[in-house]
């Protein structure tokens, strides 16, 4: 299967405000506004606002929707699909910290 050739973007995220309007959002990540609004509908992302118009988006939601993009395009999966992954993702990452801290007060009682 011939290789597809993927542009790789590198940055620094400095803030996690919320300060991205929908249409900054799409010209950041070159999508449409209906598949940010899908997104937002699945809870692939949350902005801040009611109203479509409203919407605010941290920097960081970028990051979210580059992983998101790539989990459809290379694995084919759908919005709800996407939504899943993440959840599950999450909840594996709060597994490790948690049992990152279990580990960390083992030691720490049996050093005493």
């Amino acid at each position: 299967m011939p290789e597809k050739s993927r542009a790789t973007l590198k940055g620094t995220i400095v803030t996690n405000k919320a300060e991205l309007t929908i249409d900054e959002l799409c010209l950041a990540c070159g999508l449409s506004r209906d598949k940010i609004v899908t997104y937002v509908g699945e809870g692939i992302i949350e902005p801040q606002g009611v109203a479509v118009v409203e919407w605010r988006f941290s920097r960081t939601t970028i990051v979210d929707l580059q992983r998101a993009q790539r989990l459809e395009q290379d694995l084919g999966l759908n919005e709800a699909g996407i939504a899943l992954t993440f959840d599950l993702l999450s909840q594996i990452d709060d597994l490790k910290h948690r049992l990152a801290q279990f580990e960390r007060d083992s030691r720490k009682k049996s050093q005493a």
